[in-house]
């Protein structure tokens, strides 16, 4: 157990750095450094290989977690390499909010607050509703304890990502 949270860990640290980036830190006081600034292609370039990190930890974990047998193992890991696709088209969804957050949060205005919180709400309902497609999608190729175990380990990592995340964003001025 003490393994998966440190991989729990790294995987967030890893995350909360590819997709936080540094266009979303604080306004820093005259004291501290700035941290140096990424354009928008070297941001991509670095999201994709912190992800790539990422799918390895997450597959190791999840290998760790859940005793495929082999013709299970074969089935799901081919179906995962389908669900991870239509996930990171999700997340490039979120990078383009958390790049509109980016861009107005220090003078949003109300409708651009009320705007940017609908597409959030809307991003949730579809990140639930991708789970629950792909719950069914799995628990035909695997036995539905092991789907429910996979996305329960799913919602841990996403868990820390989200939260690793949202501490790393700055309020709304």
């Amino acid at each position: 157990m003490k393994s998966l949270k440190a991989t729990l860990t790294l995987a967030a640290l890893f995350a909360c750095l590819a997709l936080a980036g540094t266009a979303f830190a604080q306004d820093s006081a005259p004291s501290r450094p700035t941290a140096p600034s990424v354009d928008a292609g070297n941001l991509r370039a670095f999201i994709e290989l912190v992800r790539s990190d990422i799918r390895t930890e997450k597959t190791l974990i999840i290998a760790q977690n859940i005793q495929f047998t082999d013709d299970e193992a074969v089935e799901f890991w081919a179906l995962h390499s389908d669900y991870d696709n239509e996930l990171n088209k999700l997340l490039d969804e979120r990078l383009q909010l958390l790049n509109q957050f980016a861009g107005t949060y220090k003078d949003m205005t109300d409708k651009q607050a009320a705007d940017l919180a609908g597409k959030v709400f809307n991003w949730e309902e579809k990140r639930t509703k991708l789970k629950r497609t792909w719950f069914k999608k799995f628990s035909k190729v695997v036995p539905a304890k092991k789907a429910a175990r996979f996305f329960q380990i799913e919602n841990q990592l996403n868990a820390a990502l989200d939260l690793r995340l949202a501490a790393s964003l700055p309020l709304i001025k």
